[in-house]
């Protein structure tokens, strides 16, 4: 993004928002216009004809009822306009600004949520969008009332100068001042007042984290048995700091700007004509008292439309270079777009094939190196290995997040760039270790927005039955209602840790559940039991086979226990497949898997038997383990 812009660019850009306004709601585009050509009328008519009637007709002593009727006509006129300019500010105005806002967020939530995740993680992209959405709504409405400020204003002056220039030719001396007021000036102080912003939008960005991070309740708990947060104030001090040292950096050239900007646009002209207008009619006798009170009053309505004039093009030069971010992030076009087209893909699925794919995340080091392997009709897989190895990474580049570097996926044989990306993400069922819970009833966590009718209570519950969680939300007095997280409620409830795991799990389940093209015939559970204890892990895992019977399944689990029945099993290591198959054949290969498993079963019997109270309740438990 560059950072200075031609008065080409910027005209560009505001008339870029106002066909974007027009197209959200022309009704307030035109009514803007009218409303200022209205006050720009009014203000004109007041003083450059008003002033001078009455004067000229009590100099030429016209009849009483003449100077009224002139008068009275007036009046009436003003009280028209306002009359529109109260309905229109009163009523028209909050309601279509509630309109334009939904609009504007609802086109830059469309782009956002059509990105593809690498942006998230690109700090660079961060920095353009909170740009883009810094008071987004306020920008689009505020362009709108400058371009037709500026519009008008235009109209005004140059009437107001004419005027002006029929009781004395030498007044256009005087117009070079606020000319060189605004294009020169105006335009410098507009582009150093973006150069500040753009400067410190990282400050800011690291402040508003700091205000963020506060305020959350996932933080809470760290924040209170750490000092972190003396850590994050510190950092929040040199942000501000940083903002501060930016505005002092620039500080001297923009007063300096400031100054010759008022200086040239308002003083000199004002200031000038009125002397000039008293020599004119005290002095010299050029001018009459009518023309004198014209050429004042007029003079007056220069300046103030200049001064609304400048304050709408400054701001119209700034817009222009935030709309500049706005447009560029609503022009993205997506690596990978959510609304792309391409195949539809079968419902049937037969065979996942990886070849030959390797990845790496912005030209980092590889996270996956040369994976190849294939998946039949309703099998069952499990990806194991040690935290890094690259287990979520693979199950991100199936479901599409990101592409392979090298290589390719495959579905029953055709890659599956080529599918519709909506259609195909449709295929999977899926329970993120990471999975978030939102402030939302029960049912809309569990059900996720999906179509409703597929949404029944009974398919609802039915999925919280499977994560085990079914009866922990039946002793609720509002049961699937019950509204999730305190964010907007204190009647809200907050889950535990594995609680929420259970509810993602449901969602998993819950689209399992769905009825025809709604079911998805390939499961995955990434960690779907790292919160939870052995027992509850074992009835989740159960629940798991029994949901994906028949469909395709894929595990992720760092507990070798819960997935040693599973058909086939693919070890993970710095990014390569170190061994495959099934449990009893990788245990008689005596390698890295056969070691990690004994390992791991030696630590998870001694934590049997301390958890368990019964020594029955643990012998039971320990057969679970081992079967």
């Amino acid at each position: 993004m560059k950072k200075d812009q031609t008065l080409r660019q910027t005209v560009g850009n505001n008339f870029y928002i106002l066909k974007f306004a027009w197209k959200l709601c022309p009704m307030r585009v035109l009514c803007t216009g009218l409303s200022y050509a209205c006050k720009r009328f009014e203000y004109l008519y007041f003083s450059g004809f008003f002033i001078k009637e009455v004067l000229s007709l009590l100099e030429s002593q016209s009849g009483y009822r003449e100077i009224l009727s002139f008068v009275f006509f007036t009046v009436g006129l003003f009280f028209i306009i306002l009359l529109y300019d109260g309905w229109y500010e009163n009523l028209l105005k909050p309601m279509t600004d509630v309109k334009l806002y939904q609009g504007l967020y609802h086109a830059v939530y469309e782009k956002a949520c059509n990105a593809e995740l690498s942006c998230f993680e690109d700090s660079d992209f961060y920095n353009r969008y909170m740009m883009a959405m810094a008071d987004g709504d306020k920008r689009l409405t505020e362009t709108i009332d400058n371009i037709f400020s500026i519009l008008t204003g235009i109209v005004a002056v140059a009437a107001s100068w004419y005027m002006m220039m029929q009781l004395d030719i030498l007044v256009l001396l005087f117009a070079a001042a606020p000319i060189i007021g605004n294009f020169v000036f105006a335009n410098f102080l507009n582009r150093l007042t973006y150069r500040i912003y753009e400067e410190s939008v990282v400050f800011r960005r690291m402040a508003d984290y700091v205000n963020r991070v506060v305020h959350l309740a996932d933080y809470a708990k760290e924040l209170r048995m750490t000092n972190i947060f003396r850590v994050l104030q510190r950092e929040q001090k040199k942000a501000v700091e940083g903002m501060t040292s930016t505005m002092d950096k620039y500080a001297r050239k923009n007063i300096l700007l400031g100054w010759g900007h008022l200086y040239f646009t308002y003083t000199i002209v004002y200031e000038g004509v009125l002397f000039y207008g008293v020599f004119c009619t005290l002095v010299s006798k050029s001018m009459s008292l009518p023309g004198f009170a014209a050429l004042a009053t007029l003079m007056s309505c220069v300046v103030w439309t200049l001064i609304d004039f400048t304050q709408s093009l400054l701001a119209s030069f700034r817009n222009g270079l935030f709309i500049q971010n706005l447009r560029d992030f609503l022009g993205y076009e997506p690596v990978i777009p959510e609304d792309g087209d391409g195949l539809t893909p079968d419902q049937d699925i037969r065979t996942i094939e990886f070849r030959n794919v390797s990845f790496s995340y912005k030209k980092g080091r590889p996270v996956l190196k040369n994976i190849s392997f294939t998946l039949s009709e309703n099998e069952t897989c499990a990806l194991a290995g040690y935290n890094g190895a690259g287990k979520t990474t693979l199950i991100k580049l199936l479901l599409r997040f990101y592409d392979p570097t090298e290589g390719s996926i495959l579905v029953n044989g055709t890659d599956i760039r080529k599918y519709r990306l909506k259609d195909y993400r449709a295929l999977f069922s899926t329970a993120f270790q990471d999975g978030k819970i939102f402030a939302r009833s029960i049912r809309d966590n569990v059900w996720m927005g999906r179509p409703q009718d597929g949404c029944t209570d009974a398919a609802i519950w039915k999925a919280l039955e499977l994560a085990g969680i079914a009866d922990t939300v039946q002793k609720l007095p509002k049961g699937l209602d019950t509204i999730l997280t305190k964010e907007f409620t204190g009647e809200g409830v907050v889950f535990s840790g594995g609680q929420c795991q259970k509810i993602i799990a449901a969602r998993a389940f819950a689209r399992s559940l769905s009825p025809g093209s709604q079911n998805a015939p390939i499961q995955i559970f990434d960690e779907p039991s790292s919160a939870l204890d052995p027992i509850a892990e074992h009835d989740l895992m159960e629940s798991i086979k029994q949901a994906g019977h028949d469909k395709m399944l894929l595990l992720i689990s760092h507990r070798l226990s819960s997935i040693q029945d599973v058909e086939n099993i693919i070890l993970l290591k710095n990014g390569r497949i170190a061994e495959q198959g099934r449990h009893a054949d990788l245990m008689a290969l005596n390698a890295e898997y056969a070691s990690l498993y004994r390992m791991q079963a030696q630590k998870y019997h001694q934590t049997s038997f301390v958890d368990c109270h019964d020594p029955d309740d643990a012998l039971s438990h320990l057969q679970k383990g081992e079967a």
